[in-house]
């Protein structure tokens, strides 16, 4: 049995409250410090404290409204993994990521997928989302 106090979703849902309030240190301090933080439509991988202050400081710069909201979070029957539906949304006012700001307000859904260890901390974070309906949304008109 094990000794993990928190599910993996219930550690979903700190993790999008922290997003939410835009804590990025309280964010990284859930993950094991060789976590890994995936972000398949960007094709980016690596250890958290290098992946997640980069994109999650870019995106809180780049959209002062950075938001999300859940739909649903789903945990596995071992409560060390956890499926989270959920919006993110925000308006753009610098460049991000290679979109130049046109000021305009997006709101995608993702797909996060987390894994969690038996001390309750997250090891891996993977995200998916439409990147093109994103940069139609921010106005962009070339994929590059």
């Amino acid at each position: 049995m094990s000794t993990q106090t928190q599910t993996a979703a219930e550690i979903a849902a700190d993790l999008f409250d922290h997003y939410r309030a835009q804590d990025v240190p309280a964010m990284v301090a859930m993950f094991k410090p060789e976590g890994i933080v995936e972000y398949v439509p960007f094709a980016l991988a690596g250890p958290v404290e290098q992946v997640g202050p980069g994109s999650w400081g870019v995106l809180i710069d780049s959209f002062p409204n950075l938001s999300n909201s859940i739909h649903s979070i789903t945990g596995d029957a071992s409560g060390r993994k956890a499926w989270i539906d959920v919006d993110i949304s925000g308006t753009q006012a610098k460049e991000a990521f290679g979109v130049p700001s046109k000021g305009h307000a997006y709101n995608l859904r993702h797909l996060f997928v987390l894994d969690t260890d038996e001390n309750g901390k997250i090891t891996h974070m993977t995200a998916f989302w439409d990147n093109v309906d994103w940069y139609r949304q921010l106005g962009k008109e070339t994929i590059d």
